[in-house]
């Protein structure tokens, strides 16, 4: 279809009323067969109301999204939804009755989702199918078509269960730290399993990988070194900021406040394209999030323009790293341990400060600091998921022995099979049936209990 064509149908698709605005028109065809069209229109009233469309360049439907909602107050029973999401999905793509199977349904609030996917060999096909979130009154608000998947090859003789299951066992390994679990406030300390990174190939001709099991998410870190200069730090200075910035959006995200700070006016937008709408939106901002309750720095980003080229070298861009967390953690040293340095593909210094407590590490706890060599300045910053000074409340030794805890842990070890992607460069195959490991996410290191994943 042609750009015309493909914008009146996302259109009609959309519903979109008469005054809404378009906001993005973007157009991607490279490649014929999966070019793409990207269409958000707005409520020049309400910039919280918008309508999204996505269409294959042969205008079949991949992405809508609405955050309009009708007046209608009513319930319909889960069948009728269910129905209504059918007849949907099948308008903007036939066949779909005989292409895919219902997976289930998930509550999401005021929502409700049907999930649908290809099958082989009674299994789901991972990325395939379509699913679509309803309102209680029947409004469609959003549908992600996958399509039908790629090619699955059935293993002509199988690997045996017993033989997959000796093998995780015999290379597991459970290890103490922190960790925030069902949604709770607190850490608590537990034991959590150490598996290789990989599911079992269930088909005998494959090669298991190999069995490295090294834990990469945590890693053993450096002490903190301290600071001799301990001179006042303004943390606000070290990201770029200047005495005219100007606020120009606040967002509430519940137990955080968003804002958006910029230097200087807003650039004209060059066309309706998703480049030019971020680069309208970014372009001499710095964005931060802070915690409602205490007010501390939770996350910075700046998309300052560099000012000079002083060439900092990588010593000094991990002082200034340094200087910034002990200004937000006066404490670091009892509660960081040092990482090696990256440097990513703008040549910027990722410093990363990973959060253990009488060497027990707080898993995914970690603080992110990117330094600008050009500039010397703070680029991003990503605060730990909880303050570190949480864990001096935890009794860190436990009453739950490493032993009691292997053992809990393999009376509820299981392997499963399903379909993965296979990504292996070459393959002819695009899916390959594989055991996956099920398991207690953790062995509490305090109660004797175990919780499922």
């Amino acid at each position: 279809m042609v750009n015309k064509q493909l914008k009146k149908k996302a259109q009609g698709i959309g519903n979109v009323p008469p005054h809404y605005e378009l906001e993005i028109e973007d157009y991607d065809q490279k490649q014929k067969k999966k070019g793409q069209a990207y269409f958000i229109w707005k409520d020049p009233k309400d910039p919280e109301k918008h309508i999204t469309v996505e269409l294959g360049n042969d205008g079949a439907l991949l992405t809508f999204s609405t955050t309009v909602r009708s007046e209608a107050d009513k319930k319909l029973p889960d069948a009728e939804l269910k129905l209504k999401a059918l007849q949907f999905a099948a308008a903007n793509h036939p066949g779909t009755f005989m292409k895919f199977h219902f997976q289930g349904k998930e509550e999401r609030g005021q929502r409700i989702r049907f999930i649908y996917a290809k099958m082989e060999l009674g299994l789901p096909l991972p990325n395939s199918g379509f699913l679509i979130d309803m309102t209680r009154s029947g409004q469609i608000v959003h549908f992600l078509y996958y399509g039908e998947g790629h090619k699955a090859e059935v293993p002509k003789e199988f690997v045996a269960k017993e033989k997959v299951v000796s093998h995780y066992v015999n290379t597991m390994s459970l290890r103490l730290m922190y960790d925030v679990i069902d949604g709770e406030q607190a850490p608590r300390l537990l034991y959590e399993p150490i598996l290789p990174g990989y599911s079992y190939p269930a088909d005998v001709d494959e090669i298991v990988p190999d069995q490295h099991i090294a834990d990469e998410r945590i890693e053993n870190g450096t002490p903190l070194p301290t600071l001799q200069n301990t001179e006042k730090i303004d943390i606000y200075t070290m990201l770029g900021f200047t005495p005219d910035m100007q606020k120009v959006s606040e967002k509430d995200f519940g137990e955080e406040m968003g804002s958006t700070w910029r230097e200087g006016t807003a650039p004209e937008r060059k066309d309706l394209s998703i480049g030019s709408y971020f680069e309208t939106r970014n372009k001499n901002t710095i964005k931060i999030k802070t915690d409602k309750t205490t007010g501390k720095l939770k996350a910075a980003l700046s998309f300052m323009e560099q000012r000079n080229t002083r060439q900092c070298s990588i010593e000094e861009c991990q002082r200034t790293a340094l200087q910034f967390l002990y200004a937000l953690y006066p404490r670091a040293a009892e509660f960081f341990k040092v990482n090696p340095i990256l440097i990513d593909e703008r040549g910027r210094i990722r410093n990363h400060f990973s959060v253990w407590y009488k060497e027990v590490p707080l898993r995914f706890g970690a603080a992110r600091i990117i330094v600008n060599p050009e500039t010397g300045m703070i680029d991003a910053f990503m605060a730990p998921d909880i303050d570190p000074e949480q864990l001096e409340s935890i009794n860190h030794r436990p009453d739950v022995s490493a032993q009691e805890a292997r053992e809990t842990f393999l009376a509820a070890f299981d392997v499963k099979l399903e379909w993965q992607p296979d990504f292996t460069a070459g393959s002819v195959q695009h899916y390959k049936l594989v055991y996956k490991p099920v398991y207690p996410s953790y062995i509490d290191a305090h109660i004797r209990k175990k919780k499922r994943l």
